[in-house]
């Protein structure tokens, strides 16, 4: 029976290969968005989009160059997903793969691979924060000419979580130094 349970860890691959592939679609969504930025700002072509997604045509009333600057700090929200993504699988794979007498330098020759599941948590609400902060500069900066009172709900969030992250881990500390 022991055998048995230990052998389901093996369908945890699935969740390291399609948080990979998940990486490495928002890593090309990233790449995807700086083209455009950079193409549209050399050809002219960055304030006028008459075709595209809902988010290319908010970009419609931005001059050619807050066009540009619009899809590179989209470009930055792809990549950090994709940071995220690639943090999750090398989390996931270190955790139930990675025996502790193997030497983790070895296999992974990336810093930042978490030691166990408490780490991994922080380290990911850390990268979400980062995430959504970049998701209101966007907001932000596509609405500059029409910025309203409810766009505030989205850093109170990020203050609320941040503040929430920072008392988890002073009473983290505070075990730890009673534990002493």
């Amino acid at each position: 029976m022991i055998r048995i349970l230990a052998s389901l860890r093996y369908a945890v691959i699935v969740a390291v290969v399609c948080s990979f592939v998940s990486a490495f679609l928002m890593l090309f969504v990233g790449a995807e968005k700086v083209y455009k930025a950079v193409e549209g700002f050399v050809t002219g072509t960055g304030d006028v989009l008459s075709q595209g997604t809902d988010a290319e045509r908010v970009l419609s009333h931005l001059s050619q160059g807050d066009a540009a600057i619009a899809r590179v700090i989209e470009s930055v929200d792809a990549f950090l997903v994709a940071l995220v993504m690639m943090y999750f699988g090398y989390g996931v794979y270190s955790l139930f793969f990675i025996k502790e007498s193997e030497s983790t330098e070895k296999a992974f020759p990336l810093r930042g691979i978490p030691r166990d599941i408490g780490e991994m948590k922080e380290t990911l609400t850390h990268i979400i924060l980062v995430v959504l902060f970049v998701l209101f500069a966007r907001v932000v900066w596509l609405n500059l000419d029409d910025l309203q009172w409810e766009l505030l709900v989205l850093p109170a969030a990020i203050a609320l979580l941040a503040l929430a992250l920072k008392l988890a881990e002073l009473r983290h500390s505070s075990k730890e130094e009673k534990s002493k």
